[in-house]
């Protein structure tokens, strides 16, 4: 019975990885089909990619099965003496404090699954256009493949992207980053996006100016402020990217944030009044970037007018900022 509890627990906590290989996996056999790829290619991934997959859930179940052992190794000990009762009281509080963190964890995936949940249904919806589009017509548009693949990408990077920040430890790599020049890969690698909504992007005062914090970071959460900016943004408008006082702005002039709503924006999965009239949203986007700012050396700041426009700031200390 406890193995079997144990085996049932260890699973819940590697399910998100197992679903996001699974969904890696359709989309790399839809994307075989559509391009009449080599039945090799697909079967040659597989057959890398899940012993990996295979040793590391083991790997981890070994060290998950020592600590429980650990855990597991209470006694009722005979108290004889005052230092012993001291002991004994110490352990039993740092027990109580074991067990709180345990049920914390045990929210925490709890979360994380449903995150996975509202990740797969978004990946899933787009994969789903993309073969209902096939097997509609022999040929499908370069446009459509681009767009289903985009959204599965996205919100593949969002779940991703997700599980790295719940790590107890990350990987940032700090070094100075030029802004603009930042700033013009994200928007070279989505021109194909502001063709499609006729947007222009206008860079203000940004040349010269660099930061210095994690460059893969920062890049996630410009991209998904921008991607907030396109979302409600009309046809025709403009997206500024501005450099005041130590701050980066992006600017747009979409319908706004109501006010009430302003309070709650970084709160896990809420999606506000703008939300509901869109099927594009998860509430996710600035959840994490509030995310990543709290970890790393700079803050996030959203102000909005509804009917006029929304602006989010990212603040850089001082001393983390330079000029060339």
């Amino acid at each position: 019975m406890k193995n079997s509890k144990f085996w049932s627990y260890q699973f819940k906590s590697f399910l998100p990885l197992i679903i996001a290989y699974l969904l890696f996996l359709g989309l790399l056999k839809l994307l075989s089909t559509l391009y009449f790829l080599p039945n090799s290619f697909f079967g040659d991934t597989i057959r890398f990619s899940f012993p990996l997959l295979v040793i590391w859930f083991l790997f981890d179940s070994y060290q998950t099965a020592r600590r429980v052992k650990i855990l597991q190794k209470e006694h009722d000990i005979p108290v004889n003496n005052p230092v012993e009762a001291a002991l004994l009281q110490s352990y039993r509080t740092q027990h109580r404090e074991s067990d709180q963190a345990i049920r914390q964890l045990n929210n925490r995936q709890q979360k994380q699954f449903d995150h996975v949940e509202l990740y797969s249904h978004e990946i899933k919806n787009s994969l789903t256009s993309l073969q209902a589009a096939a097997e509609n017509d022999d040929v499908v548009s370069s446009k459509v493949v681009q767009g289903a693949v985009q959204q599965a990408n996205y919100h593949l990077d969002m779940l991703l992207s997700d599980e790295r920040l719940s790590l107890t430890s990350n990987d940032f790599n700090f070094e100075w980053i030029d802004l603009q020049k930042l700033i013009m890969t994200i928007l070279k690698q989505n021109s194909a996006i502001f063709i499609n909504h006729q947007l222009v992007p206008q860079l203000e005062d940004l040349n010269g100016f660099k930061v210095l914090t994690d460059r893969k970071w920062l890049r996630f959460c410009i991209f998904q402020l921008l991607s907030n900016a396109i979302k409600y943004s009309p046809t025709g408008a403009t997206v500024f990217f501005k450099w005041k006082n130590d701050s980066l702005q992006i600017i747009d002039q979409g319908i706004g944030i109501a006010s009430d709503d302003l309070p709650r924006i970084y709160d896990n999965g809420f999606s506000g009044k703008n939300g509901h009239q869109t099927t594009r949203s998860t509430g996710m986007g600035l959840y994490l970037v509030k995310k990543v700012t709290d970890q790393l050396n700079f803050k996030l700041e959203i102000k909005s007018t509804p009917g006029q426009g929304t602006q989010a700031i990212l603040y850089f200390p001082g001393n983390n900022v330079q000029k060339d």
